[in-house]
């Protein structure tokens, strides 16, 4: 039997290196948790801001209207200025939360993005990332993690591709990036 010439052996590596690519997780969650909510939404508006010291930018968006997922489900996010990913969590019937952490994890990162929020079961809280900067359009896995101390109340993985993976989603906001 010939070897393959070189040309075929660098097209199976790439696509052998392509079928290792990781993929979100199926969501975990925990027994607290009454349902939760994931999603990619138009985000280009202004925000308001809150204090987040455990963040890189050390605030957060603070939407002044309710948010609707535009992409209710999508665990793949194109990396593109203006978009936003996150999940929606209420807790069980009898179960408040109020000194809870969020925790985000960037590809690569080790170490999360953090900042504290309630978890009940009269609302829903939201966590979401949203691409405002250039350094920011990251590909690769991030996970976004809800806790009350020790315990980890749910976990959702979203996969940021290239925004020309996903235009039908990239562009419809208007995002350029």
């Amino acid at each position: 039997m010939k070897p393959l010439p070189p040309v075929f052996a660098v097209i199976t590596a790439v696509w052998l290196g392509a079928k290792a690519v990781a993929e979100p997780a199926a969501p975990s969650i925990g027994p607290s948790v009454d349902h939760l909510e994931l999603g990619i939404f138009c985000a280009i508006e202004a925000m308001g801001q809150a204090p987040a010291p455990g963040t890189l930018s050390g605030w957060l968006h603070v939407p002044d209207r309710d948010i609707t997922f535009d992409w209710p489900d999508r665990q793949t996010v194109p990396a593109a200025l203006g978009l936003a990913f996150g999940t929606r969590v209420q807790m069980v019937p009898g179960i408040t939360i109020p000194f809870g952490e969020m925790r985000v994890y960037r590809p690569g990162s080790a170490k999360p993005e953090t900042w504290g929020t309630n978890f009940n079961d009269l609302g829903e809280t939201l966590a979401f990332f949203r691409f405002d900067r250039e350094d920011e359009l990251i590909s690769g896995i991030w996970r976004f993690e809800g806790w009350d101390g020790p315990h980890q109340l749910f976990s959702v993985e979203f996969e940021v591709v290239p925004a020309t993976d996903l235009p039908e989603i990239a562009d419809t906001c208007g995002a350029a990036s």
